[in-house]
């Protein structure tokens, strides 16, 4: 039950990833943002008055469809208002964004575990900062891009001119031919797809294992008491990566990240092994910095390498993939490590990574700078 809790909320991402992206080139990404989150602060709410465990899971499930729907649009949004020189740095800043709020929930669950039945108040606790999302959403313009694509040129205009004002640096944008979502299933989308997929797919799982069990893993390699300061060190950690790849991601490359985000978590997965406190928690500290560096590529590779019509679909499929195997992962974790114990569950996560890296070295695209296809 703990796994299938842990692991809802991924099952809800995929299947939100996966409608809500191709949904999102269709109807636009103004209005399904709004509603996706409407729907957040409503499923955060009721998870304080649940009866059982079966209503948890249903609504840890909606909960994951409103943020995988979250993935595809706020991606394209920003994406396609974003001068090329600082696109990647802001769609990084989501991922900054991300550790942020995940570093502020473990410091409001810890806060509220001495309350009466705090887990109520822990779960509906995330209406309050998607609320204050929501508020901030309602005045956010739809993508002018996506406007000129569905043919709606002097709203797209308008919306410019709103945002930017007029001036001499304003540039017509390219007709697109409509594209059907079922095209990044063709060449020469079809490539970029798999790329992304399976790239997303092997930094999330172990990632989610890793970060929803955190507590649960130092414990098993007889870290005890500081369980809960390690737990908080890999939070600020993850944190600190996605920190210090804003300037990174434009200055060093996308490649080259993605290369050393899955290099250096291989080093760090092989190091946990050891066992020893002194060696297990800077080494998890490790890998925290380095894929949460890395984990930003997960929005600006999709951006950059798909056309408008069909950006946040295929961001959302991409999505959808990478939550089969963080759905798996969370979910077997705890099995694993009773099962087997810790080091072999480590050896694996670096075998993972292993193979992240191998598709980093022989198929990891550079897009800095590259402009938007529409």
């Amino acid at each position: 039950m703990t796994g299938f809790i842990g692991a809802a909320t991924l099952l809800g991402i995929l299947v939100g990833a996966l409608v809500f992206g191709a949904l999102t080139d269709r109807l636009g990404r103004r209005i399904m943002m709004i509603v996706d989150l409407a729907v957040f602060v409503v499923a955060s709410l009721l998870q304080g008055f649940a009866a059982n465990a079966g209503e948890i899971l249903a609504l840890r499930f909606i909960l994951g469809v409103a943020i995988g729907a979250d993935y595809p649009i706020a991606g394209a949004l920003i994406a396609e208002y974003m001068p090329a020189r600082l696109r990647g740095a802001a769609l990084n800043s989501m991922q900054v964004a991300w550790f942020v709020g995940a570093s502020v929930a473990y410091i409001v669950g810890y806060a509220l575990l001495s309350a009466p039945q705090s887990w109520r108040w822990i779960l509906a606790s995330s209406a309050v900062p998607a609320a204050i999302g929501l508020a901030l959403r309602s005045s956010a313009p739809e993508s002018a891009r996506w406007l000129f694509a569905r043919g709606h040129f002097e709203q797209a205009r308008t919306t410019l001119v709103k945002i930017f004002g007029e001036g001499p640096e304003e540039k017509p944008l390219a007709v697109q031919p409509h594209l059907p979502w079922t095209s990044i299933f063709k060449p020469p989308l079809s490539g970029r797809l798999a790329f992304v997929s399976m790239m997303w797919l092997l930094q999330v799982v172990p990632l989610f294992a890793i970060y929803t069990f955190a507590p649960v893993v130092l414990q098993a390699l007889h870290i005890g008491s500081a369980s809960l300061l390690g737990s908080i060190a890999i939070t600020a950690a993850f944190l600190a990566g996605s920190v210090i790849a804003l300037p990174l991601i434009e200055s060093w490359g996308r490649r080259n990240l993605c290369i050393a985000g899955f290099a250096l978590s291989v080093l760090a997965f092989a190091a946990v092994t050891i066992g020893r406190p002194a060696v297990v928690v800077p080494a998890f500290v490790l890998y925290a910095v380095a894929i949460g560096a890395a984990a930003g590529l997960e929005l600006v590779y999709p951006s950059e390498l798909f056309p408008t019509a069909v950006r946040a679909g295929a961001t959302g499929f991409a999505a959808a993939v990478s939550r089969v195997g963080a759905f798996l992962g969370t979910f077997a974790l705890p099995l694993a490590l009773g099962r087997w114990g810790v080091v072999p569950v480590m050896w694996a996560c670096a075998g993972i990574s292993a193979a992240g890296l191998l598709l980093a070295l022989v198929w990891a695209p550079e897009t800095r700078g590259s402009v938007l296809d529409a």
